[in-house]
């Protein structure tokens, strides 16, 4: 009985709240007006954010260093360009030095130059006879990693006792999944990873009980990645056995080719940034269905009693910083005049918010139309979205938008610009970046797709960093995970984003309701941080901040005679992150830098010197 009256009582004091909390909002609001006109609110965006900037104004000369490695590539086949592509990415952002070597001049190769090679082709039987050399190469303690799986050759055939396979080999088995050993890599115990399909093939192979295997099919068990050593010294076979060859795969290349050093050190951005799209702006009027269905309430009361309630439970929990990026109205107007938004309480109320916790503002738009011109093709996709007839009326909105945020937050920086549904032509970029000289970040997509502007992490040739959002909504299919998972254990990063009208469109999951939407989110949020719990919370200037420090960063190896590496880092600006693994002893001692352990025998590491020493035993 005390239970049910205490049910009673809490469904009572819920909608009293509910009835009452619009009129606290009210009074809030009169409260920030208030403390803005006395001088009291703190408006700046970089007041209490997280960033992973440097501390120093000047940085370290660049260092150079002598290629390590090979890659080899069949120029003109369509896989083995598509896997170049993607190594040599793969490689520049881990500071790695390479030579690329043509397989039909894989002959004339220097062997004793290099103690990695990294295969790009899939066909053994390219090599002709200079497969006996690389074999003879890895058993005197070369490290020999493929990217895919190999075709059945004549040449695999008499490699694969080398590999480590015992049996099988002479067909291709079904992979819907994987799953990774504990430890190995980041997020590989928290999850068990699907593909949308069954397509991704892979060698039906028993193995050597000597081999190490490292992530397997998740029904079948079948070995997907593998380690073998060969010879009497360091030699070793790193086997990748699937076919994914998209950005999803980048995560399993990078922790392949980790494998193949005694200590594996390359920097990472160490950031993780949650960007709200179309916030602040106005909100629809009406009542959205879904919502009225589970809570009884119009829109506008969603956002503030549930949805906005949830950002601020997450910030809390997670130590999350949101950037919020403001829309001033959903006018589809693409022609002068572009009238001021007048109604701008709930603007100060959830943007003072959002910056005195921590957060930032940017740009997403005068309204929600992508700053395309008329030669611009949607390719049927977007009907409803006009085109610009001119750049002076885009300059126009732009400056409507800037002045209408300058006048509300006075004093606050405007960094960053998200397009809108990630669509931005060439001319709309150059307008913005010549027109916002306070602009440091575009904050796109990373996934590809039709019409969107697609981004790499890295700094443009303007000047501007390329801060790709990499995951997005509250619906965190399995393909999300995935993505998600890869990129931790690339570039250790994490940045997603959410817009508060995703509880209205079905496409975006609102017939889920948000109940289940916003578990989904904390599924998520629980993901990231149970795998990730020492990444750095960053707003979208901070991750500006992070992307550039890694990317300027250059790295010069010396492995030490006792298994150990020294590290002589250019670009250093006093504070920098890596990843290190280490495959054979434990860490004793490191000097210019700490460590954290992530996972198993994998470790952040943060540079406080550009010469750090790291010992093993």
């Amino acid at each position: 009985m005390i239970s049910v009256r205490k049910d009673v009582i809490l469904k009572e004091l819920k909608k009293k709240f509910q009835i009452l909390w619009p009129l606290f909002a009210l009074l809030v609001i009169g409260v920030v007006l208030y403390c803005e006109r006395q001088g009291i609110v703190n408006k700046s965006a970089s007041a209490k954010k997280t960033d992973t900037a440097g501390v120093l104004t000047e940085r370290t000369p660049a260092v150079e260093a002598k290629a390590d490695t090979a890659v080899i590539v069949n120029s003109g086949d369509e896989t083995s360009d598509t896997l170049y592509g993607e190594m040599t990415l793969i490689l520049d952002g881990m500071k790695v030095t390479y030579d690329t070597v043509e397989v039909s001049h894989a002959a004339e190769m220097e062997l004793d130059k290099y103690n990695k090679m990294v295969l790009c082709i899939t066909d053994l039987d390219l090599f002709g006879d200079t497969i006996q050399d690389i074999v003879a190469w890895v058993k005197s303690g070369g490290a020999l990693m493929n990217m895919v799986t190999y075709d059945i050759s004549s040449s695999f055939r008499v490699l694969r006792s080398r590999l480590g396979i015992i049996e099988g080999g002479e067909g291709y088995t079904p992979v819907s999944g994987f799953t990774v050993e504990d430890g190995f890599m980041i997020g590989g115990d928290k999850h068990e990873y699907k593909y949308d399909e069954e397509y991704w093939f892979s060698l039906s192979v028993l193995l050597d009980e000597k081999a190490k295997v490292y992530v397997r099919e998740s029904e079948s068990g079948m070995p997907l990645l593998w380690e073998y050593d060969y010879g009497l010294g360091s030699g070793k076979f790193v086997v990748i056995n699937q076919a994914l060859t998209s950005k999803a795969g980048r995560g399993f290349w990078v922790a392949a080719f980790t494998l193949m050093d005694r200590v594996s050190v390359y920097p990472v951005i160490n950031a993780s940034a949650f960007y709200l799209d179309d916030f602040p702006a106005p909100v629809p009027g009406g009542n959205g269905e879904y919502i009225e269905k589970e809570y009884g309430m119009d829109i506008s009361n969603f956002y503030a009693n549930v949805w906005w309630k949830d950002m601020l439970d997450w910030e809390e929990k997670y130590g999350i910083v949101h950037t919020g990026l403001i829309i001033e109205d959903y006018s589809d107007i693409v022609e002068s005049p572009f009238p001021r938004t007048e109604s701008v309480e709930r603007f100060r109320f959830f943007g003072n918010m959002l910056l005195n916790n921590g957060g930032e503002l940017g740009f997403h738009g005068y309204n929600h139309m992508p700053l395309c011109f008329e030669n611009f093709d949607y390719k049927g996709l977007y009907d409803s979205y006009k085109l610009w007839k001119s750049e002076d009326e885009m300059r126009a909105a732009i400056d409507e938008l800037k002045g209408f945020s300058t006048e509300l937050f006075e004093g606050c920086e405007f960094r960053v610009y998200v397009p809108p549904s990630n669509i931005l032509s060439k001319e709309g970029r150059d307008l913005l970046v010549s027109e916002l000289p306070e602009l440091r970040a575009i904050a796109s997509t990373y996934l590809p797709g039709d019409c969107v502007y697609e981004q790499e992490f890295g700094i443009a040739d303007d000047g501007i960093i390329e801060t790709p959002r990499i995951t997005s909504g509250a619906i965190m299919d399995e393909y999300t995970y995935l993505i998600a998972f890869s990129e931790l254990n690339f570039h250790y990063v994490q940045s997603h984003f959410i817009h508060p009208d995703d509880a209205l469109d079905e496409d975006r999951g609102a017939a889920l309701g948000w109940h289940v939407m916003s578990q989904n989110l904390e599924n998520y949020l629980s993901y990231i941080y149970e795998s990730a719990p020492n990444i750095e919370n960053v707003t979208g200037s901070g991750m500006a901040d992070a992307v550039e420090n890694y990317s300027l960063i250059t790295l010069k190896r010396h492995p030490t005679l006792t298994g150990g590496q020294i590290l002589d880092i250019g670009g250093f600006n006093g504070k920098a992150s890596f990843m290190m693994r280490v495959n054979n002893g434990e860490i004793s001692d490191i000097e210019g830098a700490e460590y954290e352990q992530i996972t198993g025998n994998l470790y952040l590491l943060t540079a406080y010197d550009s010469h750090v020493e790291i010992s093993v035993r």
